[in-house]
């Protein structure tokens, strides 16, 4: 044994750069497949702990109906109810007496008593809970207090259907498990005391009930929503949900980088274990001569084995160990990696969030060891098979010239770059293996490429197409009650293509368990410019267009008819296209305003106007410009869902990292193999002429061919890979297929030159050092 580490210690010491990127590596893969368990793990685990807590309702009916709770709490698997609560519906207008920019946000005004109920009660996260000392309090929504920038201690003023408007001070936040965030459900939700709701809301014909279901078998929520509607009369119900809509809006924003993460954290781990295998089998080959004196001094070749395995395993536990240190740091900046909101950053909950994950952390570190252990046996049992006195290797059986090499000829290219492709391609079975070994970390790159482009597409900064809209259709303009000049003077700028009314309903699905959005743009004359998917435009009233979350829900293709319900009254929509929605699961409808238009509104009112902008246009610098001149009147909207994502950018930026490592440490052992292959060559050439500047680059050249080959190979596998495998995950969220954006030509461009420039970086200075070498006493050590 200690002759043993003596041998591995001096090995390292002579191949220290291999080495340290073995260790890398595996730090970085170890790192990678940690963040994601975490990140898969956060996404579901504190939610679950949360709707335990809170006894949560896997159903929630809102209905106009009174005493709904007394005919709800017979239906069969009921085995709780929460409320009614009265509910009233208010806007928001101004926040420490200072209006609010752009179309008021609507809130859902719940009642509550100072002290919760048991049942799906809220989750305190700051401040304090209702007070009848403090009557004019409200509690917000965790997500819609985030997004209206709302703390407590803050004064708002609120307005009734009434026109009146009242202040209000905010006590604190809370979550509400069992309920979907804002903005997926609108309006955002707080609560007050029974007596504030009814100074907000006088009249009781006006308000509503909200009644939670308790169920004692949670995969009946859909069954017993719809036996709730049936109960209640589809005129009286405004709104269900289920617990299921709730757990995908929690989980739905960190979920698609835990996947990659995952994803590419496999493919870094296998790209990892073959540049481990290439590394072991080349120095393996370049020490038989070492190998077979050790054979010869009474190392057993099982002995060899293990030493080689055990040589390797010792790397990838140094390299296990960085990783978990540098995963711990990044869970400290990564905000998905904190599954309570209301936890302490504390290096201990660092740890416990990391590595507390079950399973996921235990398989990663054995994932890597068992990886390294692998890659490096297979080498090693050959190494154990290096005879006491191996043969020497006799010329190869075809030194024919492969058909590439024979084309550059007859073109009378230049000597080395002739000889440097023909000793690529002259050992096919070697070659072969190395491009597979190059295209593995470029198929992964290519898929983190993938999803950096995907998230330019729908990022409205970058200038390319919305993928719920058309351009970039960012910005709302409140609507006027009188005609408004001010829409006028919008549709001369030219920075904006259109302006467009909208609106929005609560709709009903067939069967009456679950609720879609009934979004009406433009009209019929001058139609929203949708950026379709699937089908076409919409054209005439009742035509619309849908998101295939909603497409699921309603149980419908393009082409096919849909009924949905908004306020008792039935309306037949002709589903004509698919867009891509990243908007509330994709669960949205969006048609026309005269869609809108029933017995009772024959002019639907617009609720606001939305503004497409030219391409190039800076949303940003807009807003504020329209803003500063008609203060008030304007609302930048929020980028889509899909990209406010940092933890995804920053996953995808740490595995690039990750990946250029793998790769460097593949190309290092390309150029040590080059260099082995063509150093007798060398030498003999040298003799007949060849300057020590072609000796470099022939080397350099054979080096440059097969990596050149494994990007082209990889990029062509990684391409399609990863259009599909990130439109099935947007269709499995409901987003849609046709989310996936390729990467551009200079993007894959400069993947390109990047690898070919590693390959001529990591084989010009060993080339270099072996040109300069006396060809006599090269050929006399060999």
């Amino acid at each position: 044994m200690r002759a043993a580490l003596r041998w591995i210690r001096a090995d390292l010491r002579t191949h220290r750069l291999p080495a340290l990127l073995v260790v890398l590596a595996t730090a970085g893969t170890a790192a990678a497949l940690l963040l994601a368990g975490a990140l898969l793990d956060s996404v579901s685990g504190p939610w679950q702990r949360q709707f335990a807590r809170a006894d949560g309702a896997h159903v929630w009916v809102e209905t106009r109906a009174d005493h709904a709770d007394t005919t709800l709490a017979v239906l069969p698997g009921v085995t709780g109810v929460a409320g009614p609560y009265p509910t009233a519906t208010a806007r928001l207008t101004a926040r420490d007496g200072t209006p609010v920019t752009g179309p008021p946000p609507t809130l859902g005004l719940r009642a509550a008593d100072a002290d919760p109920a048991a049942l799906s009660h809220p989750l305190r996260n700051t401040g304090r809970w209702l007070d009848p000392a403090h009557p004019d309090g409200i509690v917000l929504e965790r997500s819609l207090a985030d997004s209206a920038l709302l703390h407590a201690g803050d004064r708002i003023t609120v307005r009734g259907d009434d026109g009146r408007e009242h202040a209000l001070t905010v006590l604190g936040t809370a979550d509400s498990p069992d309920r979907a965030r804002y903005p997926d459900l609108r309006p955002g939700l707080g609560w007050v005391l029974p007596g504030t709701l009814d100074l907000v809301q006088p009249d009781p014909a006006r308000r509503g009930h909200a009644v939670g279901l308790r169920l004692d078998h949670p995969a009946d929520a859909d069954y017993t929503a719809q036996r709730a509607v049936t109960a209640l009369g589809g005129d009286q119900v405004t709104h269900v949900a289920t617990w299921t809509d709730a757990r995908d809006s929690h989980e739905r924003e960190s979920r698609p980088a835990g996947l990659l993460l995952g994803l590419c954290g496999l493919a870094a781990l296998l790209a990892a274990a073959l540049a481990v295998a290439g590394a072991a089998g080349d120095r393996i080959r370049a020490r038989r001569g070492d190998i077979a004196t050790l054979k010869a001094l009474g190392f057993t070749p099982a002995g060899i084995a293990r030493m080689f395995v055990l040589q390797h395993l010792l790397l990838a536990g140094l390299g296990l160990l960085l990783g978990t240190a540098g995963a711990l740091a990044a869970a400290r900046l990564l905000p998905a990696l904190t599954p309570d909101p209301a936890g302490t950053a504390s290096p201990w909950n660092a740890w416990r969030d990391l590595l507390g994950t079950g399973p996921a952390a235990l398989l990663a570190a054995l994932g890597c060891l068992g990886a390294v252990a692998l890659a490096s046996a297979i080498p090693a049992l050959r190494a154990a098979r290096v005879a006491a006195l191996p043969p020497a290797e006799g010329p190869p059986a075809d030194d024919r010239p492969p058909r590439a090499a024979r084309l550059t000829l007859l073109r009378h290219l230049p000597p080395a770059l002739v000889l440097g492709v023909r000793g690529a391609l002259r050992g096919r079975g070697r070659t072969a293996l190395a491009v597979l070994r190059l295209a593995v970390p470029v198929t992964a790159c290519t898929l983190a490429l993938t999803t950096w482009s995907t998230l330019d597409g729908l990022d409205p900064a970058a200038g390319t197409p919305s993928a719920a809209g058309s351009r970039t259709a960012t910005l709302t303009v409140r609507a006027a009650t009188t005609p408004d000049p001010l829409l006028g003077e919008l549709a001369t700028r030219p920075e904006i293509a259109g302006v467009h009314p909208g609106a929005e309903r609560e709709a009903l699905a067939p069967g009456q368990s679950a609720t879609v959005t009934l979004r009406a743009l433009g009209t019929t004359a001058h139609p929203y410019p949708y950026t379709l998917a699937d089908g076409r435009t919409v054209r005439a009233a009742n035509e619309a267009v849908a998101g295939q979350g909603a497409l699921d829900l309603l149980g419908v293709h393009v082409g096919q008819w849909a009924r949905v319900t908004t306020d008792g009254t039935p309306r037949i929509l002709h589903i004509v296209g698919r867009i891509v929605e990243p908007d509330r699961g994709g669960r949205v409808v969006s048609t026309t305003m005269e869609t809108l238009a029933d017995a009772d509104t024959p002019q639907p009112r617009p609720e606001y106007y939305t503004l497409t902008l030219r391409p190039g246009t800076d949303p940003a610098r807009l807003a504020a410009d329209l803003a500063a001149t008609h203060p008030g009147r304007l609302d930048p909207r929020p980028a889509t869902p899909l990209a406010e994502l940092p933890t995804l950018r920053a996953a995808v930026v740490g595995l690039v990292v990750l990946l250029a490592l793998i790769t460097l440490a593949e190309l290092l052992t390309l150029a040590a193999t080059a260099l082995r292959a063509h150093r007798q060559d060398l030498a003999l050439l040298r003799t007949i002429g060849l300057t020590p500047r072609q000796a470099t680059a022939l080397v350099v050249t054979r080096s440059a061919t097969v990596a050149l080959l494994g990007v082209l190979v990889g990029v062509a596998a990684g391409l399609p890979l990863a259009l599909a495998l990130i439109d099935d995950q947007a269709a499995a969220t409901g987003v849609g297929a046709g989310l996936a954006h390729a990467p551009g030509a200079l993007a894959l461009a400069l993947l390109l030159a990047a690898t070919l420039a590693g390959a001529a970086a990591a084989s010009a200075v060993p080339a270099r050092r072996a040109s300069r070498e006396p060809p006599g006493e090269v050929l006399h050590r060999l």
